[in-house]
């Protein structure tokens, strides 16, 4: 369905309506301008528009396009991340980043094993049942976007730290 070799952006601008198209195609411009590669894959073996994006050859986050429901998806990878549990943000970030939390639903994501998600410090909040994957920023507004841009930010200082 999906195989051929367009970039994000063509897919972005098939896919999506106006105003969310807006938003995914000035993320990625973001992306691209930060020395970020963005690589579509191939998830459970099916033909999907899914991208990794990654720094210095680490995650970062996911780019999800859902042409059924003509929706986007940015889940920023925090899973070797642990500043997040009480890094400095204001409130209302705060209140947005629990608002897009990945609650773990039995399993059915797949994105862990054992189906029952892990107790988090996000924030300096403490949830039950978050999934490995914490963050699931669906046609994120510009707050949501800023929120995960931060996040990205944080994650690839944390791999220039690393490397």
């Amino acid at each position: 369905m999906f195989k051929s070799k367009k970039s994000i952006e063509e897919y972005i601008s098939e896919v999506l309506a106006d105003s969310q198209q807006e938003q995914a195609l000035s993320f990625v411009s973001h992306l691209r301008a930060s020395d970020i590669e963005i690589k579509r894959f191939t998830y459970h073996g099916k033909d999907t528009l899914h991208w990794q994006v990654k720094y210095k050859g680490e995650l970062v986050c996911y780019i999800l396009l859902d042409a059924e429901k003509s929706s986007w998806t940015v889940m920023p990878d925090n899973s070797a991340t642990s500043r997040f549990a009480d890094y400095p943000i204001d409130d209302a970030m705060k209140e947005t980043a629990w608002q897009n939390l990945n609650i773990c639903m039995d399993g059915q994501c797949g994105g862990c094993a054992h189906g029952t998600g892990t107790p988090k410090m996000v924030f300096g909040k403490e949830i039950a049942h978050v999934c490995g994957m914490a963050y699931n920023f669906t046609n994120p507004d510009a707050k949501a976007l800023q929120l995960a841009i931060k996040m990205m930010d944080v994650r690839k200082g944390d791999i220039a730290k690393q490397v």
